[in-house]
């Protein structure tokens, strides 16, 4: 009797304990699900006025950020040069290829890389073109992929919030407050906080940027029909910089400055055009080094600087300096942060 009732009690104790282990593992296969339901591959491409740049990501929808880059790749495509330079102010027969091609390798690489949703947008050169929407819609239509031309705001809290959470996986601190500086081929926005929680900002947009600037310093300083500013001479380098410091005055007198901010600068101006003629690793410049680089490039031709960009390298910086200048910033510290980073974990975006 005594050994039966042992017997029974064993035979129920091995049956709740295969029920919880059934339980357990019920349990943690709904939990995987749940969180693979939450990791998607994307691939968001940016038609810049003066490249266009891809990205893959790993991108967490439930948190709302980028676990990864997988892959980047930018290619050099002068949307602003080829308008400026243009009669009617619109995309040519050899631009709009140009275009489809890129999207045809970018296309090939995002799915390459197992990207399952592929979204394309299109900044200030696509807003100031005649055709803009024309050749928006013949992308779409030729290449399948979903393209939509957004607003210069747009463009600001895209870049924003890519910023903000690549800072915040940094662990870096926001006191002093953060300043986010972008310049593209077409548009720069300027977006610093305004409260002590930083959920409301102050924005500055504007339509002087690199490839403008460029052109700009070209209408003032060269015999007309000149394509490149350089070799610009420490001159007209000087020139430049108080053109850009003048400007710089007319467009952000109700801005303020960032002298209380620490100022972080993203897309290809601040950290590959800026940051890469410096040739260290954490790319950081301040007034007195970059006139001291201004000058020492500005000896140089387009061949001497070697860069697919050679026309705007040295310009971009005379464009950065006088900014710097007015707003009152020291230091930059450029990211690799472009706004297609932003654009990856931008829910409505994805709708």
């Amino acid at each position: 009797m005594f050994e039966e009732e042992h017997l029974s009690i064993a035979r129920i104790s091995t049956l709740l304990l295969i029920l919880l282990t059934i339980s357990c593992a019920t349990s943690n296969d709904s939990t995987k699900v749940g969180q693979s339901n939450c990791h998607v591959k994307r691939a968001a491409i940016d038609l810049g006025s003066g490249s266009t740049k891809l990205v893959v990501g790993l991108v967490d929808t439930c948190r709302a950020m980028v676990e990864g880059i997988l892959f980047e790749a930018q290619r050099a495509v002068p949307l602003k040069d080829q308008l400026q330079s243009s009669k009617d102010n619109k995309f040519n027969e050899e631009m709009q290829n140009r275009l489809r091609d890129v999207f045809d390798e970018f296309k090939y690489l995002a799915k390459n890389e197992g990207a399952e949703d592929i979204r394309a947008v299109a900044t200030s050169a696509f807003r100031t073109s005649a055709n803009g929407d024309d050749v928006a819609d013949q992308l779409k239509e030729q290449t399948g992929v979903d393209l939509e031309i957004i607003s210069q705001e747009d463009e600001a809290k895209f870049a924003y919030s890519a910023a903000l959470s690549k800072l915040k996986s940094m662990n870096v601190s926001q006191n002093p407050p953060i300043a986010i500086w972008d310049i593209g081929g077409g548009s720069m926005q300027i977006t610093k906080p305004i409260d002590k929680k930083g959920e409301q900002t102050q924005v500055a947009l504007l339509k002087v940027a690199s490839v403008t600037f460029k052109n700009l310093v070209l209408k003032e300083f060269y015999p007309k029909g000149t394509k490149t500013p350089n070799p610009l001479k420490e001159e007209r380098a000087l020139k430049a910089m108080d053109l850009a410091r003048v400007t710089a005055k007319e467009q952000l007198s109700d801005f303020g400055n960032l002298k209380d901010y620490q100022v972080y600068g993203v897309g290809g101006v601040h950290y590959f055009s800026i940051g890469g003629q410096f040739k260290k690793a954490n790319r950081v410049y301040n007034q007195s080094t970059l006139l001291a680089k201004l000058l020492e490039r500005a000896k140089l031709t387009d061949k001497e600087i070697d860069s697919k960009y050679a026309s705007t390298d040295v310009t971009n910086m005379a464009l950065v300096l006088g900014f710097m200048q007015t707003l009152k910033v020291d230091e930059v510290k450029p990211i690799k942060v472009n706004m297609a980073h932003g654009l990856l974990i931008n829910p409505t975006f994805w709708e």
